[in-house]
Formats: C-alpha cells, structure tokens, sequence
C-alpha cells in the first residue's frame, strides 16, 4: 500500500474545476465591465488644477470676473467644440444678489482646451452670464459691483471643483 507524503496532496479534482468557474466567471465580468463603460466610470477622476478668480478690467475698462488658471490639468469647456483635456469643467456664478446661474460659452473659443498660464473672462451679456477666452470679444458694460461668486464644477464626474468669492469695484 503507498503511504501519502506531504507532496502528495492537492486539490480535489472537483474543488480545482470550482476556482477554474470562479476564475472564469471573474475574468468575464471584468472583460464585460471595460467594454460597456463601467470600468472607466469607476475609475473617473476629477480634474485637478489650481484657479485664481479676480476682477479684471478690459481695454475698454468693463469690469469682468477673470477666472485665470494657474497649473495642473489642461480641461474642456462645457458646452463648447473643444476636444483637449483631461476632463470637462462648467461654471456656475451666484449674482450679490444670491441669484445662481449657469455661466454659458459666448462663442467659440480660441483654443482646444483651458489650461495652466490662460484665463477665462465671465461677464454679462443680455440677461445671462457668459464667458470667452478672448478679452477683445467683451462689449464695454460692466459687471454691476459687487461680491460674486464664481463656482467651477466638473461636469463629467459631477463634483464641485471649487467656489471662489470675488469681489467686483468701481
């Protein structure tokens, strides 16, 4: 009769074949998940960059919001043609009069992307907030002064970036 050593044992045959289903079955959901999108939404990242807002005044001396960005990641504008960057960021602006909006494209921008060493100007055109990348393009009026406040959100992972107060003078 043959004594059983140490290196003898395993695995039964039937458990071996169970972990071989498991391992299968695993591979294939995680197959399934980076085909359909649920991967990659899992794994989504905010952008990360650091913005100075400050009022900026134009040639024609229009007191806009100047919304300048400093470094980190290159973004896309919501809303616009643009194609560059790692993620796509929005603003949203509250009035001193406590009154939210939603800061929309005046036109085409520029350039493919916002990002490190450029600014974005937010200013009023009609009754709604818009911005542009091109200080040239702003008509004459001014901002009405006040406190205002400039909030920067990431539209594709749907998290607020940062909400800056600026304060607009005469």
């Amino acid at each position: 009769m043959h004594e059983m050593s140490m290196s003898d044992r395993g695995l039964s045959e039937t458990l071996s074949l169970v972990f071989m289903a498991i391992l299968v079955a695993v591979a294939a959901l995680l197959l399934v998940a980076s085909l359909t999108g649920v991967m990659s939404n899992l794994l989504l990242k905010p952008a990360l960059f650091s913005v100075q807002v400050t009022q900026y005044n134009t040639s024609s001396n229009a007191h806009v919001i100047g919304v300048f960005s400093q470094q980190g990641d290159t973004v896309n504008m919501n809303g616009t043609s643009q194609s560059g960057g790692t993620s796509i960021v929005s603003f949203s602006l509250i009035d001193p009069t406590g009154l939210s909006f939603t800061v929309i494209p005046a036109g085409p921008l520029q350039k493919d992307s916002w990002g490190p060493g450029t600014m974005m100007y937010i200013y009023k055109s009609g009754s709604t907030y818009v911005y542009t990348d091109d200080p040239t393009s702003i008509p004459g009026a001014s901002l009405p002064t006040g406190t205002y406040t400039v909030k920067i959100i990431d539209t594709k992972v749907h998290v607020l970036l940062n909400a800056f107060p600026v304060t607009i003078q005469p």
